[in-house]
């Protein structure tokens, strides 16, 4: 019984590491970029039974006297618009994403990258923002390479062309679900 229980556990999402290139632009070190699937840390975030009591699955309207008040996304125009556009039952989940530059160990020559995390809109804001809830998870470590022979101005541009890169990779799942759709547990476990 207790290895059905053990086997019956969550999984987290798998770490995986692509090498990356650009024609024609050699790195000092290789790109190496270290991630998640996006749309598995998604999942893992509105699957967890942390935030059974602070999730949001409708839209609703917060009015005080003749304002409207904005403080969720769930009460945000734009998710109304997004929440007309999908099929009667459907719940949106949005996705947000931060990012900073740090530099890693010293054993890595230098080497900075961006640690990338995600969290959901569906998580309430005042449970999100607190550290110790856990509401962000890190979906990858994006490498900020040196590329060699090239110009300032070129150096920047191939960054942030890398940057778009390594999103699409993380986040190739997630556009799939968000175009197609995808039925994913609550934190309660109703799909």
């Amino acid at each position: 019984q207790l290895l059905a229980w053990m086997a019956s556990i969550p999984t987290r999402p798998k770490w995986c590491s692509t090498t990356l290139k650009i024609t024609g632009y050699p790195t000092v070190q290789p790109i190496q970029l270290i991630w998640h699937n996006g749309l598995d840390v998604v999942a893992d975030l509105f699957a967890n039974p942390i935030f059974t009591n602070h999730m949001t699955y409708d839209l609703h309207v917060v009015v005080d006297g003749d304002e409207h008040e904005y403080s969720e996304y769930f009460t945000a125009q734009q998710a109304f618009e997004i929440q007309d556009q999908l099929p009667k039952g459907a719940t949106i989940i949005p996705i947000i994403i931060a990012s900073d530059k740090m530099p890693m160990m010293q054993h890595t020559g230098g080497l900075k990258m961006h640690p990338i995390f995600v969290s959901i809109a569906n998580i309430q804001s005042n449970v999100q923002m607190r550290a110790t809830s856990h509401a962000w998870q890190c979906v990858s470590f994006m490498p900020i390479p040196k590329f060699t022979d090239v110009h300032a101005d070129y150096q920047t541009i191939l960054s942030q062309w890398l940057f778009h890169k390594c999103m699409d990779i993380i986040f190739t799942d997630a556009k799939v679900a968000a175009m197609a759709g995808k039925f994913m547990p609550d934190p309660s476990g109703h799909v």
